[in-house]
């Protein structure tokens, strides 16, 4: 949008000095359908979003690298994939499909002739995911009671959630595993001529709605603000620009149908998802493995004021990850990592541990959503990912 069409826009609009675009060329795809301005048949799982979600990357690439070419500028040898939260089942699944895609690229000459193309992925970034319930699930001891801020619940309570509510919620989710098919979604996720892969049947069983229930417990305790920043005074994200994405200018101006309204969160969408218990039944772990088999860079950062998807919980699954570099990262000692300011000094702002092609970053006083709480740093981060994938 120009300069010029923004100052018509009925909200004050400012450059934001750490923005990503300034280090990269970035597209927000909205997934799955029915969230943002996306529009038509809804899936109920992330594996079943997943060829939308190729065949979106898809487009944008044709249309961005014909748009290069016209401009004559240089072409688009690299692609990033980067998301936060949920994004923790959305990318490493939508990432291991693209994979196996563009390997049946290669050998299928029908593909090629529809214009389908081979996307030059280049890694792939995760805030604050949540990757695996049995897995993160424990950490809510320690974020709640044992962490580097204020306990969040009473001596009590603790006791009872490190002595009684994880076991159970661990026996509860090897019910939930056991009521349908193994884990992985790669042991059926197959190349067919309808590009689309074959992927595990989800479990939407009583025992995984149990589950859900159970294990979310510890949230009734607590009278923190916000499980997005546990930190006394939290600051919430603002949605105002929710309102800004609606206006009739906005839509206009980004070619939308009018008929379409921007849904931050489609309740639709959750109540789909829900019904087959994609987020709590299903693990993201063998996504990983295979994408790091891949030998794909893998950056798992996460703001170590959050919650529902803390650090703990991440590096509980950074050191579970089964691949090549396994030991090397489990030996790897924490690094401490800082931004440069505009002064000339170093502001410390975190500690990573990488090994190979993984890498995970905890960063200093941030919630949820890490550009918000610490965009110098985010900015930083990301520059440092997309230019050599470390963040040495």
């Amino acid at each position: 949008m120009s300069d010029e069409m923004r100052k018509t826009l009925p909200h004050e609009i400012k450059r934001n000095p750490n923005a990503w675009n300034n280090v990269a060329d970035i597209v927000f795809i909205d997934q799955p359908v029915g969230t943002g301005f996306s529009h038509g048949p809804m899936p109920n799982s992330t594996e079943g979003a997943a060829d939308t979600a190729w065949r979106t990357m898809q487009g944008i690439y044709a249309l961005l690298s014909a748009d290069a070419k016209e401009r004559k500028e240089r072409a688009i040898t690299d692609i990033h994939i980067f998301g936060e939260s949920y994004a923790g089942r959305y990318i490493p699944v939508f990432t291991e499909y693209l994979i196996h895609m563009n390997k049946h690229l290669l050998a299928s000459s029908e593909l090629q002739e529809r214009g389908f193309v081979e996307l030059p992925l280049k890694g792939i970034g995760i805030g604050n995911g949540m990757f695996d319930y049995s897995v993160q699930n424990p950490s809510s001891y320690t974020i709640g009671c044992n962490s580097t801020y204020p306990a969040l619940f009473t001596r009590s309570q603790c006791a009872y959630l490190k002595n009684r509510l994880i076991p159970q919620c661990a026996e509860l989710m090897g019910k939930c595993y056991s009521a349908g098919a193994p884990q992985s979604s790669a042991l059926s996720m197959r190349d067919d001529d309808c590009v689309r892969l074959r992927p595990e049947r989800w479990r939407a069983s009583k025992e995984c709605a149990t589950a859900d229930s159970y294990c979310n417990g510890a949230l009734n305790w607590t009278t923190m603000v916000s499980t997005y920043d546990i930190r006394s005074g939290a600051r919430l994200v603002p949605d105002d620009y929710v309102d800004y994405l609606r206006t009739e200018e906005f839509t206009k101006a980004v070619g939308v149908d009018k008929d379409i309204d921007y849904v931050e969160c489609s309740d639709d969408v959750f109540d789909r998802f829900s019904a087959t218990s994609d987020g709590v039944s299903r693990s993201a772990m063998s996504s990983l493995q295979f994408i790091l088999k891949e030998n794909v860079p893998v950056l798992l950062y996460s703001g170590d004021a959050d919650y529902i998807c803390n650090w703990y919980g991440t590096m509980a699954v950074a050191k579970a990850l089964d691949w090549q570099g396994k030991s090397k990262f489990a030996d790897a000692k924490p690094t401490n990592w800082s931004w440069p300011a505009i002064t000339g000094s170093s502001i410390d702002a975190g500690q990573y541990k990488s090994a190979d092609n993984l890498i995970f970053l905890r960063i200093y006083q941030a919630g949820h959503e890490v550009p918000y709480y610490q965009p110098q740093a985010s900015l930083f981060m990301l520059s440092q990912f997309l230019r050599n994938h470390t963040l040495s």
